[in-house]
């Protein structure tokens, strides 16, 4: 069944920060963040984006200048048709894809804005930490630990500013206080 399938293709590239441990806790987090909202979900979609949003970022996927979100949408349209999944349902993945970095509008849909949130909140917190330090040496974001530790600060200051439930927020002030615990612990690193 599909639902395997994308498991098991987001298993095949993993990654410390963008890979299936970040897959699954993302989609916990958007189905928490939905029952504590009250809002209804397709539960079909959420799993598809979450297993294949971010393997746009992956090589041998990555494709230079283009943002790993569009290249995951075309991705996910072409492995969920091959893996005879609900064509009717692509379009909602594509938006939940397609709106799911920090940066981006997240869209309109329930999925859309809760998968948002929940892919913000996992730049947060120790997890967040975790995953941007795992990435020092391997991402143009994080060259070196000193700007990972700068990126860090700028996600604890701006990322709570991009949620849009209240839920997700509430979760956000503890992850942020996480972080200034362990940011302030480092001091100063060159």
């Amino acid at each position: 069944m599909w639902h395997q399938k994308v498991i098991d293709l987001c298993e095949e590239y993993p990654h410390p920060a963008w890979g299936p441990g970040h897959a699954r806790r993302t989609l916990a987090l958007a189905h928490e963040l939905a029952k504590a909202e009250g809002l209804d979900v397709d539960a079909d979609v959420l799993h598809a984006a979450a297993f294949l949003h971010d393997l746009g970022a992956l090589d041998p996927y990555s494709v230079d200048g283009t943002d790993h979100a569009e290249t995951s949408t075309d991705l996910a349209t072409t492995f969920l048709t091959e893996m005879d999944f609900d064509n009717d349902k692509i379009p909602a993945v594509v938006e939940v894809i397609r709106g799911h970095m920090f940066y981006a509008n997240p869209g309109e849909s329930n999925e859309a804005r809760l998968f948002h949130d929940a892919d913000v909140l996992e730049f947060l917190g120790a997890i967040g930490c975790a995953r941007v330090i795992s990435i020092v040496g391997l991402d143009d974001w994080t060259p070196d630990l000193t700007a990972a530790i700068a990126l860090l600060r700028r996600f604890a200051g701006e990322l709570p500013g991009r949620l849009s439930t209240g839920t997700a927020m509430d979760m956000a002030k503890e992850r942020v206080e996480t972080m200034h615990v362990f940011l302030s612990a480092l001091g100063d690193v060159e």
